[in-house]
């Protein structure tokens, strides 16, 4: 798919994953829309970056994505790609009873049921198009879970399914639509978590924010189904192999990594 004088909606737009890539496609010719629930932050990435366009959403609320539909459908009709970043993660132990349920759930109302909704809403309009994508932003956590962000990672899981499942209905209505699914391992410039801040295990998994960028770009041009970032293509290979004991090996070391830099802040 070729990627310029294209109309790109970004969710999660004003920092992080979505905000490189916003930058990006700016920079290759295309009217680029970011979202994001702060005002504030989508008016500094705006005048920061002439050019951006910003609108004000709340994903995980169904209402607020019908209306960024309707003002998408009036204001710009031509939408023909659709790039799901919104997300955020926590990390808990599930044996704290400080924990409540709202918690638990704040994640799958953002990152799972918000992707839900934009693509559902948005589907329509792409549609319409003669050529349009969706790209949904998963994670290496996609592939293996990760025992101090339980949820986090049932999130990412979630997203690929649903992707899998979105592409066939695609393809069984015959629409020009292609899906493709963004795995990235840790990125240390979204500050997104800081268990993997230093050491050897941060040089292990994590890879720059320009170059997902510019491994995302190039799947996206080649309409790819699946974009394996960096230490995600091992980890996805690997757990085709052993699942469980790499699982169990993988979410030992990282929990004896949280409480040892809790033991020593």
């Amino acid at each position: 798919m070729k990627l310029n004088n294209r109309t790109i909606l970004l969710t999660g737009g004003t920092s992080g994953i979505g905000f490189a890539f916003a930058k990006r496609f700016l920079e290759m010719g295309n009217t680029v829309i970011i979202t994001g629930r702060s005002q504030q932050r989508i008016d500094q990435a705006v005048k920061n970056n002439p050019g951006l366009i910003g609108m004000i959403a709340d994903i995980s609320d169904p209402m607020s994505v019908e209306q960024l539909a309707k003002e998408l459908a009036k204001h710009f009709p031509q939408l023909d790609i659709v790039f799901n970043n919104a997300g955020f993660i926590h990390e808990f132990d599930l044996f704290d009873e400080n924990i409540t349920y709202e918690y638990l759930t704040e994640e799958i109302n953002t990152n799972l049921n918000g992707t839900i909704y934009v693509t559902k809403a948005l589907l329509p309009l792409l549609a319409k198009q003669r050529e349009a994508m969706i790209v949904n932003v998963t994670s290496l956590l996609a592939n293996i879970t990760v025992a101090n962000a339980p949820t986090y990672s049932a999130t990412k899981a979630g997203i690929h399914m649903f992707n899998d499942a979105l592409r066939e209905q695609i393809r069984y209505k015959g629409k020009n639509i292609h899906v493709m699914e963004l795995c990235p391992p840790v990125i240390s410039e979204t500050n997104l978590t800081d268990t993997y801040d230093e050491g050897f295990l941060n040089k292990l998994i994590s890879l720059p924010l320009t170059k997902l960028v510019n491994v995302g770009i190039k799947g996206m041009l080649r309409n790819k189904l699946r974009v394996n970032a960096g230490f995600t293509r091992v980890m996805r290979f690997a757990v085709k192999f052993a699942p469980d004991l790499i699982t169990h090996t993988w979410g030992q070391m990282i929990l004896k990594q949280v409480n040892t830099k809790k033991a020593h802040p």
